[in-house]
């Protein structure tokens, strides 16, 4: 069945899909949204950045099982354009729930553009792939009077989470090697000077250095955002914050699968 074929653009997605929505997609987020892109130009105007790298041999390749899953592995799509309604059925067929929270229409160009932008430590507002309803953000005060985090605040995110954790990495890695010169097509588009391939491995890298935090450490709200009161987490880059925003069992959970996907990769 040829929508079985988009299932590497939408197992790597998850990974994006779920750390863009740990920040609402509204102005009236409930945490402010500074932004500290990386920019790395030099001030001659020359860009030190890495240029296009693929990895061209994986760990999977090394499993007793790689040759028989590959054979098994749909080949990839010539085209992007009309695969929506295959990359939705596909998201069902991988996980349950995911396929419910796609966004309607061109849903490739909006992954591997998620993945470009969160290398970069950029969150995304517009032309999101994912539409995931939730509840809104809650405070409570502690035994001190400081202002934290609602413990409902992170059973938010169970059902993402358990939608992307749900994904078997092994799998994942044996699509991906199969599928990385269709996404490196998709991703060319954008006319960056790096590779998908650098952009994931990026994101990945950064998601697992992330300490976590307490669950009730304190907030505080000088206007109509909440901040952390501690301004060396407050000015944590957003990637990191995004990670806290789950919750330390969340948080720990998403970085177990991404180990395991990364140690096929």
């Amino acid at each position: 069945m040829n929508w079985k074929a988009i299932v590497a653009v939408i197992a790597l997605a998850g990974v994006a899909s779920f750390v863009w929505y740990v920040v609402d997609q509204s102005a009236g987020s409930d945490f402010n949204r500074q932004l500290t892109p990386a920019d790395s130009s030099a001030e001659d105007g020359s860009d030190d950045r890495p240029r296009k790298t693929v990895k061209e041999t994986l760990a999977v390749e090394s499993e007793e099982d790689y040759q028989e899953k590959a054979k098994k592995a749909i080949e990839p799509p010539d085209s992007i354009a009309g695969s929506d309604d295959q990359v939705r059925a596909a998201a069902g067929d991988l996980s349950e729930p995911l396929g419910s929270y796609l966004s309607p229409d061109e849903q490739v160009r909006k992954w591997v553009s998620l993945i470009d932008q969160m290398a970069e430590y950029r969150l995304p507002s517009k032309h999101l792939p994912v539409v995931y309803n939730k509840d809104s953000f809650q405070v409570i005060k502690n035994d001190s009077g400081q202002l934290v985090n609602d413990p409902a605040n992170f059973d938010r995110w169970d059902p993402l989470i358990n939608a992307v954790t749900s994904l078997d990495p092994k799998n994942l890695a044996v699509y991906y090697k199969k599928w990385s010169p269709f996404l490196e097509k998709a991703y060319n588009e954008l006319g960056n000077p790096q590779s998908f391939d650098t952009q994931l491995r990026s994101t990945i890298e950064h998601l697992l250095v992330v300490e976590p935090i307490p669950d009730d450490t304190p907030l505080k709200q000088p206007k109509v955002f909440y901040e952390y009161a501690d301004p060396v987490l407050e000015n944590a880059d957003p990637l990191s914050k995004w990670m806290w925003r789950l919750g330390q069992e969340n948080m720990l959970a998403l970085q177990e699968w991404l180990r395991q996907l990364r140690s096929y990769l």
